[in-house]
């Protein structure tokens, strides 16, 4: 009787001890797989030169700053709770390495929080976490054709305001803002409405949107899209009573190549180099609103900007045809940053300071040369922030965004 209790008891603890082993390796697992993660994460935005892994790191970080931080934490615990387990070396390793990315995590948070104390932007770390908008996908209140160019049918997608123009002091109807939205995919990706956040958070704010279709390559649209574009701000002008709306005081804004388009369109209708593929007058925008635009094609294909299959060079040749070198005239009429002049419309352009795809320094060549012709221009650089940054609308560069729109939105083209 007392050798079998004994030989149970031996048993039981040898069971207990291999539960024990088994349950330190696979916390020790878990607790590797996550800081690995975050370590590839910190040191991806941390250190740019590390192209791919600077990519990872950076889309990350601009979509889930905090979520990263929060991962690093969890490392932390699993390495903690492994070397309590019975873990040595390689958990303590793991254990340095979850604390180091845990601190990195934060350098990125805290240049976030002191770019929106700077522009006074509130944060929802609760928006943030979320990281999408609540609520189901808004959909449009009406969808128009507004051309037949070239056999092709195009669209746009009107987003009117939650309530409808007041009346003034004076009993005049008060007529509403119209902002035109073109959409982004490098010139042969993406459709109207891709931007679906951006044109509900204007309309909530009083604003008329229209999303507008353009022609897409393949074939070159470089002389086809900008004029597409103008087309549907002459339908929008000539279908301004039945919007009650003033086509004189319009925003033009974009996303990626929308946003190249809408500086194309804003500062070349007064050149002459870009005029309506379907006729009609076309107002000229009093306010421009640029999200990470290419302002300097030539700059993008030079420093070979992107990383394949998604590069400027691909997304160049398929818009403009090929190199500078072959077309240095449709390189000229397609970027912004050759027609500055004095009397633009006031100009927003808002970028992630470290974008792959387009270059920071065209952004900075444009905000040089808006400023020596004296027009009133803004460039907000989101610490950290890769191409698409505001993609994910809980994203804090999103947020920080959204304010510094208001407030430009405020100072130049109020609603109302």
């Amino acid at each position: 009787m007392d050798t079998a209790n004994g030989s149970a008891s031996g048993s039981a603890v040898v069971n207990g001890g291999l539960a024990r082993t088994w349950g330190r390796r696979l916390v020790t697992l878990l607790a590797a797989v996550v800081t690995l993660l975050v370590v590839v994460i910190v040191v991806g935005a941390l250190y740019p030169p590390a192209r791919l892994i600077a990519v990872i790191g950076s889309v990350f970080v601009s979509f889930f700053t905090l979520h990263v931080l929060l991962a690093g934490l969890v490392g932390v615990t699993l390495a903690l709770l492994a070397r309590r387990l019975g873990g040595h070396r390689a958990t303590t390793i793991i254990l340095w390495l979850a604390i180091l990315a845990t601190v990195g995590a934060t350098v990125p948070l805290v240049a976030l929080v002191r770019l929106a104390r700077h522009y006074s932007a509130p944060i929802s770390w609760a928006a943030h976490l979320r990281a999408v908008a609540p609520g189901a996908r808004p959909t449009p209140d009406q969808t128009q054709r507004f051309a037949t160019v070239d056999g092709k049918r195009l669209y746009l997608d009107i987003y009117l305001p939650a309530s409808p123009a007041s009346g003034s002091p004076s009993g005049t109807a008060t007529l509403a803002v119209p902002v035109v939205m073109i959409h982004g995919g490098g010139y042969s990706l993406g459709e109207r409405s891709d931007g679906i956040r951006w044109d509900r958070w204007f309309a909530a704010r009083g604003y008329i949107v229209f999303d507008v279709d353009y022609r897409l390559d393949p074939p070159v649209t470089w002389n086809l899209a900008a004029p597409d574009v103008a087309c549907a701000m002459a339908w929008v002008a000539s279908h301004a009573n039945d919007y009650h709306l003033s086509p004189d005081r319009m925003l033009i804004t974009g996303q990626s190549a929308g946003a190249g388009l809408a500086m194309q369109v804003a500062y070349g209708l007064g050149d002459g180099t870009v005029t309506s593929s379907c006729g009609g007058t076309v107002p000229q925008p009093k306010a421009v609103f640029a999200l990470y635009p290419p302002d300097d094609f030539a700059m993008a294909w030079n420093l070979d900007a992107g990383l394949a299959p998604i590069s400027a060079r691909v997304f160049n040749t398929g818009y403009l045809g090929g190199s500078p070198e072959q077309f240095p005239e449709r390189y000229r009429v397609t970027s912004p940053v050759f027609h500055v002049r004095p009397g633009l419309p006031p100009t927003l352009i808002a970028a992630g300071a470290v974008d792959h795809l387009v270059p920071v320094a065209g952004h900075a060549e444009m905000v040089v040369a808006l400023h020596a012709a004296g027009v009133p221009n803004a460039w907000l650089s989101v610490p950290y922030g890769e191409h698409g940054y505001d993609l994910v609308w809980g994203s804090l560069g999103g947020q920080i965004t959204r304010k510094v729109v208001a407030d430009f939105l405020e100072e130049h083209l109020p609603a109302k």
